[in-house]
């Protein structure tokens, strides 16, 4: 079995676009931090609640002089809204918050480490089901089917390899964007602490956490998702002989997923049976920021929901591929 998932890790490594994705990730890393770095103030010192206090005290002085929006929009003179009493004010309250709630209001490395999760997943998440769509429909495409079937292994073994293969290649993404991703934090932002607090917002409300336990749970959370739409695609690639519909297929299911799991959750309150479709089980990290996806849904029961249908993929797709004519 090892020397097959060798074998495997090899085809899915002489690919071109194996390599391609790792550099897109970098690319899409470093771009996203520069973006970071123009969109919101940076302050790299180690007391950040002085800089913050400094802040509020500037513009606490500004305030008795500054005019409010009507008065400004009366005198039809052109104005700056940042300068205004009521920008002032709010941005007073900003800061305030920040320092109640011991959240820097400036980037830090954690902070742009979780909201680099919640950009690049599906970026992953695409990349493993385009590698996972054809890995078994690339043999027929390519007419190597038979050969790789006249070997003296059964074809579960052969079929389970290919599984395990593109299972490694989707860790080593994983591990990849982590490693790669907390140097460009740390080269962007500096080195934060991992117990440093940081601020998310999700559907429903504001997280407040510390960075690296966020990342953390923000990662593991992904991973039930990830796993079920891998094996969707995985299953597509047994199915379809063509790598192209394979492919597009699960690509198609990929993009569509999201927009169909938020309707479900809106007519499920109507309709009691959509809790059981798998779109609105696949993003499991929405837990990090609710207890429930629809009504009693719970994480355990929506893991659970995740479990059947990873089980009813499998065997679609283990028994299907035993009985399947390779005849090219």
């Amino acid at each position: 079995m090892i020397g097959l998932v060798q074998n495997e890790l090899i085809k899915i490594w002489e690919k071109k676009n194996s390599w391609i994705f790792p550099i897109i990730l970098v690319l899409a890393l470093i771009g996203g931090s520069i973006l970071e770095m123009k969109m919101t103030p940076q302050y790299k010192g180690d007391d950040w609640r002085g800089s913050v206090q400094s802040e509020i005290n500037k513009l606490e002085k500004q305030l008795p002089t500054a005019q409010t929006e009507e008065s400004l929009m009366k005198s039809g003179k052109d104005f700056n809204w940042d300068e205004t009493k009521e920008a002032i004010q709010m941005k007073i309250q900003d800061y305030k918050s920040n320092l109640e709630k011991d959240v820097s209001p400036y980037t830090t490395s954690w902070s742009n480490m979780n909201g680099m999760v919640i950009g690049m997943k599906s970026l992953i998440t695409l990349f493993v089901v385009i590698i996972c769509a054809g890995s078994v429909s690339s043999e027929f495409s390519d007419g190597t089917i038979k050969q790789l079937l006249i070997r003296p292994h059964k074809r579960w073994m052969i079929l389970l390899s290919k599984y395990i293969a593109v299972l490694i290649y989707a860790a080593i993404l994983i591990v990849f964007l982590m490693f790669v991703g907390y140097l460009v934090s740390i080269a962007f932002f500096g080195i934060g602490s991992f117990g440093d607090n940081v601020s998310i917002m999700g559907t429903s409300g504001e997280v407040v956490a510390s960075g690296g336990t966020l990342f953390l749970k923000m990662i593991l959370y992904y991973l039930p998702g990830l796993l079920l739409v891998l094996s969707l695609s995985f299953m597509l690639s047994t199915l379809f002989k063509n790598q192209a519909i394979a492919v597009g297929i699960g690509v198609f299911v990929l993009f569509v997923s999201s927009t169909i799991g938020q309707m479900i959750q809106m007519l499920a309150t109507e309709y009691t049976w959509l809790k059981v479709l798998v779109f609105p089980h696949l993003d499991q990290t929405i837990f990090v920021f609710q207890d429930k996806i629809i009504e009693t849904v719970t994480m355990p029961m929506s893991l659970g929901i995740l479990f059947i249908y990873y089980v009813l993929f499998m065997a679609i797709t283990f028994l299907f591929f035993q009985k399947k004519d390779v005849s090219i």
